[in-house]
Parts: structure tokens; sequence; C-alpha cells
């Protein structure tokens, strides 16, 4: 299955996966992180963050592509 994402998405995708255990999660506009939950490549970690799910991982190595 294939999600077209745009590129401001896919960079926010991007740097969730760099975040470390204990590293401060980046924040995002409202409106790209509505669009990683919506297409489930994240999900809501509070606070207002969100955190990377393994279908975001997928789609970064390519396998929803």
């Amino acid at each position: 299955m294939s999600k077209s994402l745009s590129p401001e998405a896919v960079e926010a995708l991007r740097r969730l996966n760099d975040v470390g255990v204990g590293q401060p999660v980046p924040k995002f506009a409202q409106s790209i992180a509505a669009e990683l939950l919506s297409n489930g490549l994240a999900a809501e970690a509070g606070s207002g963050d969100v955190e990377i799910t393994v279908s975001g991982r997928q789609y970064l190595s390519g396998d929803c592509d």
C-alpha cells in the first residue's frame, strides 16, 4: 500500500525516526502531526507530542512504497 505524504510530513517522520531514548521529541505544526497521525505513521505520545510507529519506520524503509 502506498501512502502519499507531503514533503514536510516525510521530513518530520525522518526527524521522529532519529529521536533516541530520553531525547526530546521535536515539535511540528499541528497539520503535519495530523497528517502523520491520520496515516498511522505516528501515534500520540502525550502533551501534544507524537512518536513514530512501526508503520512509520516501514514507510521510511521503503516497505510501503
